[in-house]
């Protein structure tokens, strides 16, 4: 009769257990969907859909993660709403995770005219961020020796800072010889390319980004266009580098002490600072789309080959990364590389902010996110091959 008793009440707790967890499952797929296609909403109508977008790669992995629990446990009927839920979504999961498996092997005729392009958020060569001059350099040195060593025709740098230190370090020599084409730019934004250019000017356009007289031009937001006349043919360039989240020190310890789980005891400290972040981070959006719309404009009115690179400070999926895409622009990672990544590497905020997007002859073949040099951003390399 106790027997009995334990084996009936081990049946009702599992159950339970089961239950809890089927509704958990259909909860966390139901934000997963929305998470996947929420980017659609414009940041001035939602609070909500940017956090959500952010939160879209860590709701896919916890996704996975559930769907192989229930497989482990044979629960097939269970696994199979994760399953659905990752179908309905597969349009944001390629995205964030496509599953290119195999290299490209090139033509002969593509490994001739083939060119490459490096899209880099040096955060200045770490200049004027030490009091050690010795380690200032060195770590510069890096970044600009990483830079050479890629050989790519055209270099897209962000936050470059070309003050009177940087034009004296070493390393800008060895630049100098490699690329005779370069522009220093408006607020930073640098170009290096072994091929002739010419800055885009046309008066229908200046005045819709790096201009000092356009108000969407802070510290934070520049977007410069060059056409470059790569062997054969003109490509549209677009170099940018859209408005900062701003972080404080106090944001980016708040962030730090919620990922170690030490929130707890310090609820009124932790509110403010939660609310503080989330504003900002729905602030920086909200000026996403109003300069990512810009560029979308410039964009329209460009010649069928065009590439637009660099630090979007925003994620794949959201509002500014589909008003830049479009209808017409490819994702090059999502193109040629393989599963998630990130190309943010500081305060744990480890999220893709950099992109290369693409239209026209050429097509990305190969795209690498390398560990290099000192900056807080990751580099992108790409190669490209013409069609026709």
């Amino acid at each position: 009769m106790i027997d009995e008793m334990k084996a009936g009440t081990k049946t009702y707790i599992l159950r339970i257990v089961k239950t809890v967890g089927i509704l958990l499952t259909v909860v966390l797929s139901l934000v997963m969907i929305y998470a996947a296609y929420c980017g659609t909403t414009h940041p001035d109508d939602s609070k909500i859909a940017p956090l959500a977008v952010l939160a879209f790669p860590f709701l896919l992995a916890i996704e996975v993660a559930v769907g192989l629990a229930w497989l482990i446990v044979r629960m097939w009927r269970c696994s199979l709403i994760v399953w659905v839920s990752m179908l309905i979504s597969w349009p944001s999961v390629s995205v964030v995770c496509p599953l290119n498996m195999f290299p490209h092997t090139y033509t002969p005729k593509e490994d001739s005219t083939k060119f490459k392009v490096l899209t880099f958020n040096v955060e200045n060569f770490k200049l004027a961020y030490y009091t050690d001059k010795e380690k200032e350099r060195r770590e510069g040195e890096a970044t600009a020796r990483y830079s050479l060593e890629q050989d790519a025709d055209v270099v897209l740098l962000q936050e470059a800072s070309l003050s009177a230190d940087f034009n004296e370090l070493p390393f800008m020599d060895a630049l100098k010889k490699v690329y005779p084409y370069r522009d220093h730019g408006y607020h930073d934004q640098v170009i290096l390319s072994k091929h002739p250019y010419q800055p885009v000017v046309d008066d229908s356009i200046k005045n819709g980004f790096a201009s000092p007289d356009n108000p969407l031009n802070s510290y934070h937001f520049y977007c410069r266009a060059f056409d470059v006349l790569v062997p054969g043919h003109k490509v549209r360039f677009f170099n940018v580098h859209l408005h900062s989240l701003s972080l404080s020190h106090n944001d980016k310890k708040f962030y730090m002490d919620l990922t170690n789980l030490k929130t707890q005891g310090e609820t009124a400290q932790a509110k403010k600072a939660g609310k503080s972040l989330v504003s900002k981070i729905n602030s920086a959006f909200r000026e996403h789309a109003k300069e990512t719309a810009l560029i979308r404009q410039v964009i329209n009115q460009s010649d069928a080959n065009v590439i637009v690179c660099g630090d979007f400070n925003d994620v794949p999926l959201s509002y500014a990364y589909r008003t830049v895409m479009g209808n017409d622009l490819t994702d090059a990672w999502v193109k040629c590389g393989f599963g998630p990544t990130t190309t943010y590497n500081n305060n744990r905020l480890f999220f893709k902010i950099d992109h290369v997007m693409y239209r026209g002859d050429m097509e990305a073949v190969e795209i690498h996110r390398h560990k290099a040099g000192a900056s807080d951003h990751y580099p992108l390399v790409t190669t490209f091959v013409w069609k026709r």
